[in-house]
Order: C-alpha cells, then structure tokens, then sequence
C-alpha cells in the first residue's frame, strides 16, 4: 500500500470537487430537486475521499482511538457507496424524466436494498462479517462484503436501463450521457475492487461528476434563455442527426398572429411575456416525445419522429385548442393566435426542402388570418 500516492490522489479528488462545487454554483441556483442532488453528490464524494484517506492512514497503526476510527471511517465508507448509488439512479431519473413524483412512486421500493445494507453495518460492529479489523487494527474485507459491490452495480446498470428505455419511449436525443460518469467509475471501482491498497474509486467518481457537469453545460448552449425551448443550434443539431439515420418526421413552423402589434400597444416586456406564453402553450399541447424549439423572434418549429402526417396535424389542433382556451381565461392583456405550417419528411428526403415547405405552409396560413376578421378582434381586445 502506498499511502503517499493515496493522500495525493484523494487530495485532487478533493480539489477537482472543490472546484466543481463552486462552477456548479455559478451557474445553478439550485432550486430543483436534481440541482440538489448533484450538490449533494458532490459533498459526498469528497467526505468520502476524505475519509477513505483517514481510513488508510488508520490501518495497520495502533494509538488510542485508532481501532475506533477505522470502524467508524470504513463503515461510513460503505454507507457512503450506498447512499452515492441511490442518489445517482434518482438523480438521473430526474434528469431524464424531470417528474419528482415518480421518485416517491418507483423508488420507495428501490432504496430497500441501499437502506438494508447501511443498516447491516451496525450489527457488523460486532461480528464483523461485512469487514474485520484485527488487533493489529489491519482492516480485511469478508466475502459477504462484496454484496456492497453487486448492489452498486446493480443501481448503475439500474440507470443505464432508464436511458435505453427513456430513448425508446420518446425517441428524443439527450443532453446527459451517463457514460460521461459511468466509465470512470466503473474502472476506478474495478480496479479498487480487485487491488486492496489502491485509491482510485471516489476519486473516478469526482471525474464522472466533471464529466457530467461539462455536458450539462452544453446543453445550455442549446437553451433559448428566455422561452427555455431549444434554440436554431438544436435543430441544427437533431435535423443532422435525422438526416443521417434515415429517419422520417414530421413538424410543424408556428408563427405567432400579430405580435409586433403586442409589442407596439404594451413594449417590449410584456411582449416578452406573450413569447414566454406561447413557448408554454406549445410545450404543454405537444406529445412527450416532440419537441419544441423557438426557431426566430416569435416562430417556433415543433419536430417529431412519425411516418403519420395525422399524428402531425392532431398536434396542430390541440396547439390551437391550447390556444384558445389561454385567451378564454382573459387573464392578460392580449390574445394569442398562431399560423401553423405542416410538413413531413421521409428517410430519403431533405431537410432543407422539409423545413422549406414548413416555411411555406406557415405563411399560406398567415395570409388566410390576415384577410379574415381575426385582426378586429386583436383591436377590440387592445
């Protein structure tokens, strides 16, 4: 065991965590549960560098208290593994799904296994038949310990199971490889699993979180900042994606009816909010597995993997019902109308064309509501 290379490698476990508790800060204000969870990941890990630390500076050395110490120090460890493992399934179930009640419904159940083997240390004080500490106070540990690691192991397989499932149910690209963490640790894990004496798992675990946060953050690039729909750059994005699988889709151009009316008669923040209203009206009415992006000032696209242009224009109908009933409530100062264009693409076809048709049939509609009566109902509501 070399105890000079551990204290070294934990330390820069501790200063990479350091550092990505501040940038995290710096860009989050935690007010979501997965925010929380993160932050919560990351305080972890480094008690868990740090007392593995202690840990291995306990062992094999005998002075008051130390026999206690290295109890206290490698049970929490264990606890730590299994509070760390929970943590990560709910927080990317969270991350995926964004729906805190399912963590109440699913993981109730699924925690049992983390919470039995954390109770199980207690007993373990005294019979020592997860690990034993000899009188020598050299730490050992017994084949039964090893059910820690098969429980880690099953809540990471656990999330790569919810990413597959996730991706096959809504057939929508993410923003949060799990593999970004899920390399490291495994082979930081794997390695400290077979070679007692090396420090390597908390550390990978602190370099999954880096990796994790960084992609975060590209997804913010692709973040519009004030309607919180995707940007152009994420259609860029998602449409090469498309055009190299051959896939076939269905979307939809919408431009909001008479905005810069809005913005004339009330200025520009309350036109902001008319946008903010239409991004959530849109993002409401569409299926999970569509998805919105505000393409231009006040147009939005909406794409969605289908063969069924039935399946394009039910979307259209429930934007404009959505739509209808937001002016009902006459809760704002103005009313909403869109002008919706249809348009399909086939495995073979261009994505060019396909959002030129978009454009096309927005506009054919536009036309329609300019020479009907909508805007004298625009002037009777201003």
């Amino acid at each position: 065991m070399n105890l000079q290379s551990i204290i070294i490698t934990n330390c820069i476990g501790c200063t990479v965590l350091l550092i990505l508790l501040i940038s995290s800060s710096l860009v989050r204000r935690r007010s979501t549960l997965s925010d929380k969870l993160f932050t919560f990941m990351i305080i972890l890990t480094g008690f868990a560098c740090i007392d593995e630390t202690i840990t291995f500076l306990c062992d094999g050395r005998n002075f008051p208290g130390s026999r206690s110490i290295s109890f206290a120090g490698d049970s929490l460890l264990y606890a730590a593994n299994m509070m760390f493992s929970l943590t990560w399934c709910i927080y990317v179930d969270l991350r995926f799904y964004k729906n805190p009640r399912r963590i109440k419904k699913y993981y109730s159940k699924l925690a049992i296994p983390a919470f039995l083997c954390i109770l199980l240390l207690i007993p373990n004080l005294k019979w020592q038949f997860l690990f034993s500490i000899n009188s020598s106070n050299v730490y050992a540990r017994k084949p039964i310990g090893y059910c820690y690691y098969l429980i880690t192991l099953f809540y990471m397989g656990f999330t790569v199971f919810l990413k597959r499932r996730y991706v096959r149910q809504y057939e929508k690209n993410t923003f949060f490889p799990i593999w970004m963490f899920l390399v490291p640790f495994a082979a930081g894990t794997f390695i400290q699993f077979i070679v007692y004496g090396v420090s390597l798992a908390w550390t990978s675990v602190a370099l999954g979180l880096v990796g994790i946060h960084m992609s975060l953050q590209n997804e913010l690039s692709y973040i519009d900042p004030l309607t919180k729909l995707y940007n152009r750059n994420y259609l860029d994005h998602i449409m090469s994606g498309f055009s190299h699988k051959s896939v076939s889709i269905g979307g939809l151009m919408i431009d909001l009816d008479y905005f810069k009316s809005i913005n004339d008669k009330f200025g520009h923040s309350v036109g902001d909010d008319a946008l903010t209203d239409a991004a959530r009206i849109i993002k409401m009415a569409i299926p999970p597995k569509a998805v919105a992006i505000r393409f231009a000032g006040d147009e939005f696209i909406v794409i969605m993997r289908t063969r069924e242009k039935s399946e394009i224009k039910g979307i259209k109908e429930c934007i404009e019902a959505a739509a209808e009933e937001f002016n009902e409530l006459g809760k704002k100062p103005y009313i909403l109308s869109f002008s919706i264009g249809v348009s399909m693409m086939d495995g073979k076809g261009s994505t060019d064309e396909f959002l030129r048709k978009m454009d096309e049939n927005m506009y054919c509609e536009k036309e329609k509501h300019h020479r009907s009566n909508s805007c004298s109902v625009m002037r009777d509501k201003f």
